[in-house]
């Protein structure tokens, strides 16, 4: 993702800072954007996106790791060769396939013990699906807290902010979803 973003930036001509400026973040957040460093913040994707003319799944989904063929698009190993960015702490966030074209946008979140992203809330529209692979999560909707384990689906209005968290203080949580893009 980052080389997506510093090659859209040069390509623009522009320098880090300037760039930054334009986008409306600072000069030290895009370079860690473009340098992988640190959890990265949703809204703060949101910005640079729409600031390129983009969908947020066009900077971080992989592209070249899905096969489209008549209108049918297979992820091989997703969880193993889809790259994805730390969001927050301890969650690694991977966009599965293209959002170009398409209804759903699925996703994989996988969460270490005591991960979550709960400062990095944020709503878009349409609905969203989540279902719980391994361990316990909580799914934050503004206020409200829905405690989930391995098993349950749960699916909500996602204009509302909302984020994850590992529920269990012990082990580690993954959950698979999708949301209608583009967000």
């Amino acid at each position: 993702m980052g080389q997506r973003i510093r090659r859209l930036r040069t390509q623009a001509g522009k320098t880090l800072r300037a760039q930054a400026r334009e986008i409306g973040i600072a000069a030290s957040s895009l370079s860690a954007l473009e340098n992988g460093q640190g959890g990265v913040s949703l809204k703060r994707l949101q910005l640079v996106a729409e600031h390129f003319g983009l969908h947020i799944t066009e900077l971080l989904g992989e592209p070249a790791a899905a096969a489209l063929v008549d209108g049918v698009e297979i992820i091989r190993s997703c969880a193993a060769t889809v790259p994805g960015v730390q969001r927050g702490t301890g969650v690694l966030y991977q966009l599965l396939g293209s959002g170009r074209d398409h209804v759903i946008q699925p996703y994989l979140l996988s969460f270490d013990r005591g991960g979550g992203y709960d400062r990095d809330r944020i709503g878009h529209p349409g609905e969203e699906i989540a279902y719980v692979l391994h361990g316990q999560v909580e799914l934050l909707i503004e206020d409200e807290r829905h405690e989930l384990t391995q098993g349950d689906l749960i699916r909500f209005r996602a204009d509302r902010p909302h984020a994850f968290r590992n529920a269990s203080s012990v082990g580690v949580a993954t959950v698979i979803g999708a949301a209608t893009p583009p967000w």
